[in-house]
């Protein structure tokens, strides 16, 4: 109960009573970082939707700063992960680090990536791999598949910064990206399918890759439903007719892949 009352008033005072409208023109740092991270997942869609249409941010600030003393852990991931890109008022990258670490106490997989995003892309610290990766992984932990993705990402990126200590290790990519794929996560799904299509880093298989692509395109990845096509293209028309409708359904948009396509034969 002390623990609680002492966060509280923590909160109280770190929390302004209003908040500073975010700058009329962003600088290019800004513009590039600007969409970094994601709001909690329960009702995050609802969030921006309302920070979209908000004339003035005031009253949903006010709602989730109320939300935030009473220490639920989505309002203080929403708040961080709002503070961190500035977006819809002025940023404060210290602020939201706080924030986003009280919520991750708590057990947000969510404020746990955004911390990630904060390491990874320099938001008010050092731009740390390592640190971004142990946070990636924390979220992982707690159920979130799309961290896998971004580790995934993140084994398979050079540093050009000397001073920073990381090194490439595209097996260990594969593996987050195969974790990520069997909790059912799109993204890692396709990452999978494409490698074990293409023997990259990893024997191919065809029958694994063609596994994987098939659940990453019904999950909408447009990706996916290209390779299917191109793979299928030469030995089987009417399975390639099949993958190219699909990735026009999903917004397919490349060269080639039109309906009037007649490169397959009936």
């Amino acid at each position: 109960m002390a623990t609680a009352s002492n966060i509280h008033s923590l909160l109280e005072r770190v929390l302004p009573l209003a908040v500073s409208p975010a700058p009329a023109r962003f600088g290019r740092r800004q513009r590039l970082f600007n969409g970094v991270g994601l709001p909690s997942s329960d009702g995050g869609t609802t969030l921006i939707e309302r920070l979209e249409l908000a004339e003035h941010p005031h009253a949903l600030y006010a709602e989730l700063r109320l939300r935030a003393l009473q220490g639920q852990p989505a309002a203080l991931n929403d708040l961080g992960w709002i503070w961190l890109n500035g977006r819809y008022w002025r940023a404060d990258p210290l602020l939201a680090g706080h924030l986003l670490r009280m919520a991750a106490q708590q057990g947000s997989a969510t404020a746990w990536y955004n911390l990630g995003q904060q390491y990874y892309f320099g938001k008010g610290v050092e731009i740390s791999y390592a640190s971004a990766a142990g946070y990636y992984r924390q979220a992982f932990e707690r159920g979130m598949g799309h961290a896998a993705a971004a580790l995934g990402d993140l084994y398979e990126e050079e540093v050009c910064d000397g001073e920073q200590e990381w090194n490439v290790d595209s097996q260990l990519a594969y593996q987050w990206f195969l974790r990520g794929a069997e909790q059912g996560e799109a993204r890692c799904r396709f990452e999978v399918g494409y490698r074990l299509l293409y023997g990259l880093h990893i024997e191919a298989d065809a029958r694994g890759a063609l596994h994987w692509l098939e659940l990453a395109s019904a999950a909408g990845v447009v990706q996916a439903a290209e390779e299917l096509e191109l793979h299928f293209r030469q030995h089987h028309a009417a399975r390639a007719r099949h993958w190219r409708e699909h990735a026009l359904e999903l917004g397919s948009d490349h060269p080639g892949r039109t309906r009037n396509d007649d490169q397959l034969s009936s």
